[in-house]
């Protein structure tokens, strides 16, 4: 069984306590050599000094001259006294063990024992007496000390030696001074260890708040798994710190955001992912331009759930999801994921018109179901001229009975069935939908698609609009469709209040509603009926993917200004340059 990682942060503090100890080990170490060394050389220096200024007194050159050239076997007392007092004096006032002098032959003249004088002295008067100085740590009569060796010149001339003096301090006095450096040098080792220690302690656990307590292993996993995550969405991802500066973004939120405009989204996908792009290319977002409304979503999301807006990018409807991320209790930031709903909502829109003219065509194929049965019903019983009357005047009032007025002025199937499919709705609701008397569409759509998504929603605003106003004029809708060419025009002109002057621009914008419905029952594809103080235009999507869907194919959807004079509500327009097959070309074929 394997033992538990240690946390990261506790790594670095023993690894640091570590570092603490063998740099204070070192340092110890070389200072307490040091300090040897100094106080070694201070009493060496010390002894020495004192040496040469007991061997250059002119009593005590005086005294050594006499007693070389005596050599008398035993010392005079007078002499002796006189280096006694000498001697002694000088050990009292500077601190040393003892001061010997001696002869040229290295007989005691002085010695702290009275006994040893007279005597040769333990250790080699031979170095001071050839006129060389000398400190060494030896031992002799008094134990173990450091000694300095003197020569004494004799008082007719410099160069004659005629003693020594040997000068020496115990070595448990320099071991007394050695102990109190070194219990200095450790006690500033002990506090400088403690305070490492703590700043070590302080350090690790403001590493493990900074880090959350993940280590680096775990902090290369994690940014392995980013980079996987971030190439591998079809979403774009955003994230943010704490103060709410972005951090990291991928490349299709790049993409979606305007940083990567003229480029293949499959190219931007299909980019390697290796750690020096994810490093140059996703975690740094400095290029992209992170519109306000997403920096204002940062700002208002909750601590706990997510917060959801359509924004508009350039020709894209984006769905932005921003949530809050949070580890063991702390805020750390957040993320924004961004998804590109243009195409879902134009399916949807278009799904919702098929729907409707499905609804619609349903009935009319109950109704025309029934109308043949009438026929059979006739010709079985043999009422032939009673069924020949029934089909004259279904020839001449239409086919199937429809909710939109002068239907006949349109030709092409695809926007009869747009009319007729919110014509049954529109009557549903009780509005009446009509063609304008003077509408004149000449040959057959080429992009369904977009004619009956723009129109649609066109009228389905309108619709929800006549039935939120408030004239005494009825609920109607008029529609208006011109050919020239290639070019489909429209106008669809409604009975409600208009669009206030303040708004006109607004009701294109994302997520903009002037439709207050809350309370109002539904009508099939969104249309509802109430008293909302709105004046019924824009749910916030229609008339901005609308706008979006024409200006895409060159054309564009705008809102004519003033009101209409006979009906008193709100026209839009509509132009789509290349959305019909021209009339000549259909004949050529």
């Amino acid at each position: 069984m394997s033992r538990p990682r240690r946390s990261f942060s506790r790594r670095v503090l023993i690894s640091q306590l570590a570092l603490v100890v063998v740099i204070l080990a070192l340092v110890t170490g070389v200072f307490a050599w040091l300090g040897s060394r100094t106080v070694t050389e201070v009493t060496e220096t010390k002894a020495l000094a004192t040496a040469r200024t007991l061997a250059i007194d002119p009593n005590v050159r005086a005294a050594a001259t006499k007693a070389s050239d005596e050599h008398a076997d035993e010392p005079d007392e007078q002499i002796v006294e006189s280096m006694l007092k000498i001697t002694d004096d000088l050990r009292a006032r500077s601190g040393i063990s003892f001061a010997v002098i001696t002869d040229d032959r290295g007989i005691r003249l002085t010695h702290p024992d009275r006994s040893k004088i007279g005597h040769r002295v333990s250790t080699s008067p031979e170095e001071a007496l050839a006129g060389r100085e000398n400190i060494s740590h030896e031992s002799g009569t008094l134990g173990e000390t450091v000694r300095a060796k003197v020569p004494i010149y004799s008082t007719a001339d410099d160069e004659t030696v005629v003693g020594e003096v040997s000068v020496g301090i115990y070595a448990s006095v320099l071991d007394a001074d050695l102990r109190r450096e070194l219990l200095l040098l450790g006690t500033v080792a002990v506090l400088a260890l403690a305070l490492g220690g703590v700043v070590s302690v302080m350090l690790g656990r403001r590493l493990r708040r900074e880090t959350l307590g993940v280590g680096p292993e775990e902090l290369a996993e994690m940014a392995r798994d980013q980079g996987a995550v971030l190439h591998g969405l079809d979403d774009g991802v955003l994230g943010f710190s704490a103060d709410g500066t972005l951090t990291l973004s991928n490349s299709n939120a790049k993409e979606l955001l305007g940083a990567a405009d003229g480029q293949d989204r499959a190219d931007v996908k299909g980019r390697a992912t290796s750690a020096r792009e994810l490093d140059g290319d996703d975690i740094d977002g400095d290029d992209i331009n992170v519109p306000d409304e997403i920096t204002t979503m940062m700002a208002d999301v909750p601590a706990e759930g997510a917060l959801r807006r359509r924004i508009t990018i350039g020709e894209r409807i984006l769905l932005a999801t921003a949530v809050r991320v949070q580890r063991d209790g702390v805020s750390v930031g957040g993320v924004v994921t961004l998804r590109d709903e243009t195409q879902m909502l134009t399916m949807a829109r278009q799904l919702e018109s098929v729907t409707a003219m499905a609804r619609a065509l349903r009935t009319q194929r109950h109704e025309f179901a029934n109308r043949l049965h009438t026929v059979l019903g006739l010709v079985d019983t043999g009422a032939t001229d009673e069924a020949h009357t029934y089909l004259s005047s279904i020839l001449g009032t239409g086919p199937i009975a429809t909710p939109v007025e002068d239907i006949d002025l349109v030709s092409d199937p695809y926007l009869r069935a747009v009319l007729e499919a919110k014509g049954t709705t529109a009557a549903e609701a009780g509005v009446t939908l009509s063609v304008a008397p003077d509408s004149l569409a000449v040959g057959t759509v080429r992009d369904p698609e977009a004619v009956t998504l723009i129109l649609g929603n066109l009228i389905d605003n309108a619709v929800r609009a006549a039935v939120a106003g408030r004239g005494s004029a009825g609920a109607r809708v008029v529609v208006q469709l011109l050919s020239s060419g290639r070019e489909l025009h429209a106008v669809v002109t409604d009975t409600g209040d208009g669009v206030d002057a303040d708004v006109e621009e607004k009701i294109f914008e994302e997520g903009f509603s002037t439709a207050e419905a809350a309370s109002a029952p539904d009508f099939g594809i969104g249309l509802t009926t109430g008293t909302g103080t709105g004046d019924g235009h824009g749910l916030g999507i229609g008339l901005a993917l609308s706008r979006r869907v024409a200006e895409k194919g060159g054309g564009r959807v705008w809102l004519i200004d003033g009101h209409d004079p006979d009906l008193g509500g709100a026209s839009f327009g509509m132009v789509l340059p290349d959305a019909l097959e021209e009339f000549q070309q259909d004949e050529e074929r």
